[in-house]
C-alpha cells in the first residue's frame, strides 16, 4: 500500500497548481478489478457535460448482477445468483480537484461460496488538466475468493474528451494499473497493465438524460510470483471489455442510471490466466442499477456555469 500512499499524495499536490477548466466526463463507479481503464466520475457528468464535479458532493447507492459461465467453483452464475452492492461517494474538494471513495458489499451469493460479506474499498482523487483532459489516481483493495488474503490495485489514469456537438462527445482514456496479490504464508503476485478505453457519450442538450458506449483494451506489461490461492505463476491475457449505459436525471437532486458491462478476464479452461477475485476477477457480464443523491455545496463557484456549457461551445 505504500505505492497507493504515494500515489494519491502525489496527485494531492498537483491538485493546488494546474490550470484547468471543467469538461465533459466518462461515467463509472470504481468495481474492483472489473474494466481495463475505468474512470470513476459522476455518471451526471454525462448528461451536464462536466468530468471534475464543479462543486458540492453526490452519494451513490448501485446494485450489480453478475453472472458467468461455470467458472466460479466450477458452477455457472445466473441472473440474481451473485449481487454486489456499491456504496459511493465524491466531494468538490478543491476548484480543481475531486475526491472520492467507495465500498463494495457482498448480500447475494450462491450456495456453493463462502465469500465474506464486504468485498472490497476504494478511493480516488480527480483534477483536471487544461480544458480537455484530465488525471485520475485510485487505489483500493479487497478480500481473496476462498482464501485468506488480499488483494491490491493503484491506477494511473489520462483522460482526453472532446465535444463533437450538442449532442456528443468522443473520448480516450489511457494509463497503468497494477494488482498485487498477497495470503500468509504463500508467495505473492504481481501484474501491471497498459490500458485504453474509447467511449462515445451521448447527451439531451436541457441535461436531463446521457448515455454512454465504451470498449476497453489492456495489455499485460510485467507478471511474476504466483496466485497465493492456486500456487500456479500468474499468467494474464490481454483483455477487451464492453459496456453500454444511460442516466436519467430529471429532477435537481436526485439521478438514476443502468449499465450493462462484459468484463474479460483470462480463459475458463485455464487458472493461471484469471485472478481470485470475485467481482472481476473472471469472465463475467454485469447488469447494474443505481441511485444518485446530489449533495449541494456550501457556495457556487465563478466557473460552475461554465462547466454545464462546454459542450455547445
Amino acid at each position: 500500500m505504500a505505492n497507493l500512499a504515494w500515489t494519491l499524495g502525489t496527485l494531492a499536490a498537483l491538485g493546488g497548481t494546474v490550470l484547468a477548466d471543467d469538461f465533459d466526463h466518462q461515467p463509472g463507479v470504481d468495481a474492483g478489478v472489473s474494466l481495463a481503464v475505468e474512470t470513476h466520475g459522476s455518471n451526471r457528468g454525462v448528461a451536464r457535460d462536466y468530468l471534475v464535479l464543479p462543486s458540492g458532493g453526490e452519494l451513490t447507492a448501485a446494485m450489480r448482477f453478475v453472472t458467468s459461465e461455470p467458472s466460479l467453483g466450477g458452477q455457472s452464475l445466473k441472473f440474481s445468483d451473485l449481487g454486489l452492492f456499491d456504496l459511493a461517494g465524491r466531494w468538490s474538494l478543491l476548484p480543481r480537484l475531486e475526491i472520492s471513495a467507495n465500498v463494495t458489499l457482498l448480500p447475494k451469493q450462491p450456495s456453493f461460496t463462502d465469500e465474506k460479506p464486504w468485498q472490497s474499498v476504494g478511493v480516488g482523487l480527480r483534477s483536471p488538466l487544461g480544458k480537455h483532459a484530465a488525471l485520475a489516481i485510485s487505489g483500493g483493495g479487497g478480500h481473496l475468493m476462498a482464501h485468506e488474503g488480499m488483494w491490491t490495485r493503484e491506477a494511473l489514469t489520462l483522460e482526453w474528451r472532446k465535444p463533437i456537438a450538442d449532442v456528443l462527445s468522443f473520448g480516450i482514456s489511457g494509463g497503468l494499473d497494477g494488482i498485487t496479490l498477497t495470503a500468509p504464508h504463500a508467495k505473492s503476485a504481481l501484474i501491471s497493465e497498459v490500458a485504453i478505453s474509447t467511449s462515445a457519450l451521448f447527451r439531451e442538450p436541457s441535461g436531463h438524460w446521457g448515455g454512454w458506449v465504451g470498449i476497453g483494451y489492456a495489455v499485460p506489461v510485467t507478471e511474476q510470483g504466483t496466485d497465493p490461492t492456486t500456487g500456479l505463476e500468474v499468467d494474464p491475457q490481454p483483455r477487451l471489455d464492453f459496456r453500454i449505459g444511460s442516466v436519467l436525471s430529471l429532477v435537481p437532486k436526485w439521478d438514476l442510471y443502468a449499465e450493462y458491462a462484459i468484463v474479460d478476464r483470462g480463459d475458463l479452461s485455464n487458472a493461471a490466466t484469471r485472478l481470485p477475485i470475485l467481482d472481476g476477477g473472471f469472465d463475467q457480464h454485469q447488469i447494474v442499477f443505481g441511485v444518485t443523491r446530489h449533495l449541494e455545496g456550501s457556495k457556487r463557484r465563478p466557473h460552475d456555469d461554465d462547466a454545464l456549457q462546454l459542450g455547445m461551445r
